[in-house]
């Protein structure tokens, strides 16, 4: 994505551009203003590029409905082992599912990994039983509960800033960009909550006027009711970017096998790396899982032998190396030539 010209990405970003997805990972609503302040750049620079990166689809900023902090719904991740012949078709299929935020297509012991929604036992029975035998050449399937959440995308910081920039552009955040904090008791949306949500899901950084004449309400109050939602912890921003956009050449999975004793003290460990997106605590023949990118295999290599190596309690490590994102935070993409 080159940019050289201005007029669009097409090959790799330019630092200035990496900085700012940097800024906008940090902070995916934050003012051109506070951009340029934490990327040394103008403002008016940043009201130009934010615009083209988004337009090009290697950047999206997305409101995220916290289906877990609302009581909605529940994720399990699902593995599948497939016939050679079948595993795009499958991993294509599940992609097709609302019930599936993401899709890739794996090398290593699995062939396939979706992170799948349900709102009920019964519907995950559906989709267990029912639905996931359907697919044609699918040979095995595993699947592993999310109990706990270290680190989810929301807080992905790829060391494109420096740490104290990071850290001022957090602080700015209206929302909860963190798995620590405590979400309180879900209340009832309102049908104006739900409006509010489903245009911020379509365009996260679009500004309270527009949001306010797309709902039918008044600036000042999509601002208070989204703002509430925000602080609550069931509305979640969230800037959406393939990490090969960034030089992240390699985004792989981990599916480990830790003492029940120190499982906290792993997963904590593993979400303060800048290379993991997200590792979750989960039920099944695997209880942390997750999801890395990194630079290249050298990179892979130093993380397996010096981080999940040493971690505490570490019992099985099962790695595999993403081919292709299928689908990512919910929307299905195009192939780009020269995927891996």
């Amino acid at each position: 994505m080159k940019n050289r010209s201005g007029d669009g990405i097409d090959g790799s970003l330019d630092e200035l551009d990496r900085r700012i997805v940097g800024a906008l990972l940090s902070h995916p609503r934050a003012t051109h203003a506070q951009i340029g302040e934490a990327v040394f750049t103008s403002e008016a620079t940043v009201s130009r590029r934010i615009p083209r990166l988004l337009r090009s689809g290697a950047v999206r900023v997305i409101g995220v409905m916290d289906g877990e902090a609302t009581r909605r719904a529940r994720s399990l991740f699902v593995r599948l082992r497939c016939r050679p012949d079948a595993a795009s078709r499958s991993a294509e299929h599940l992609a097709r599912w609302e019930e599936c935020g993401s899709v890739k297509l794996l090398t290593g012991s699995v062939d396939c990994l979706a992170e799948v929604s349900y709102t009920s036992n019964e519907h995950l029975l559906q989709l267990m039983f029912k639905q996931l035998p359907g697919l044609d050449g699918v040979l095995a399937v595993w699947s592993n509960q999310v109990i706990r959440r270290f680190a989810t995308p929301h807080n992905w910081s790829p060391s494109l800033l420096p740490a104290e920039v990071v850290d001022r552009l957090r602080a700015q955040r209206m929302d909860r960009w963190d798995e620590q904090s405590l979400v309180d008791a879900p209340s009832r949306l309102s049908p104006l909550d739900e409006m509010i949500v489903g245009s911020l899901a379509a365009d996260g950084r679009q500004g309270w006027q527009q949001l306010a004449e797309r709902c039918g309400a008044s600036p000042a109050t999509v601002r208070r009711r989204a703002e509430a939602m925000m602080a609550a912890g069931f509305l979640r921003m969230r800037t959406v970017v393939e990490p090969s956009v960034v030089g992240l050449a390699v985004n792989a999975f981990i599916f480990l096998s830790i003492n029940p004793t120190q499982l906290g003290q792993a997963g904590e460990l593993l979400a303060a790396h800048p290379a993991v997106l997200m590792i979750a605590a989960t039920t099944g023949d695997r209880n942390l899982c997750g999801e890395v990118a990194l630079e290249n295999d050298a990179a892979l290599y130093e993380f397996l032998s010096g981080t999940i190596g040493q971690l505490p309690g570490l019992q099985h490590a099962d790695i595999a190396v993403a081919l292709r994102s299928v689908k990512r935070a919910g929307m299905i993409l195009p192939l780009m030539p020269g995927s891996r």
